[in-house]
């Protein structure tokens, strides 16, 4: 987008000048940018014209989003319907999407998460998570399992719903009965990153900046 500004003096010479120069202003605009479309990625499963996979996409069904419902566990909660759906993909609680920030330091724009399982994601990799007692007691209920004499087992009378869980998922969830740890291989789901939308995005609100001074 071209801006054609008027000069009528000095003066205004050295406002668009100062603007140019204004690398605080010029970094807010770029950081808002990047942060807007990096939490957008989580509603379009895709960064440009990148597509992320789905959960697990090498996973036969029935699929079991395994290293989210251990992470969601391991603090108390439930398994639920959720943990067996293919998309939306990298987005449970939200807590990545809500995480993301950008500030303006000296003359660098950083953009990204201070989460610890943010670079796993955004490049791809190997993620270990500790299964505890939490996850153990809760697939337990989940799949109407017990432990005797140290091994777990079937319940001999499970209820109606265990029953039908252990049929569906037992192969998926009871290894998790005997694991201390979980290792995942994460598929890369960039969320951050510069693309030719907001390149163009940013140029434009620069331009806009530098011509007109709204920030």
């Amino acid at each position: 987008m071209a801006i054609t500004v008027t000069i009528s003096s000095a003066g205004d010479f050295d406002e668009l000048k100062k603007r140019a120069g204004d690398f605080g202003s010029i970094g807010r605009i770029i950081a808002r940018t990047l942060e807007a479309q990096a939490q957008r990625t989580f509603l379009d499963q895709a960064i440009g014209d990148i597509a992320w996979p789905e959960r697990y996409p090498n996973q036969d069904d029935p699929m079991v989003n395994i290293a989210a419902l251990v992470n969601w566990t391991s603090g108390g909660g439930k398994i639920n319907s959720r943990f067996f759906d293919r998309r939306p993909a990298l987005y449970g609680r939200g807590d990545l999407k809500k995480s993301i920030s950008g500030r303006v330091k000296g003359d660098l724009v950083e953009v990204g998460s201070a989460l610890p399982y943010a670079a796993v994601h955004q490049w791809g990799g190997t993620s270990t998570q500790p299964v505890g007692e939490g996850t153990k007691k809760e697939v337990a209920r989940f799949l109407g399992a017990e432990k005797k004499d140290g091994k777990w087992r079937m319940k001999k009378k499970p209820g109606a719903r265990q029953k039908e869980n252990a049929e569906k998922y037992w192969f998926k969830l009871f290894p998790l009965l005997g694991k201390d740890q979980l290792e995942t291989q994460v598929n890369q789901r960039p969320f951050l990153g510069i693309t030719d939308e907001n390149e163009a995005d940013m140029v434009d609100q620069i331009e806009t900046f530098v011509a007109k001074g709204h920030n």
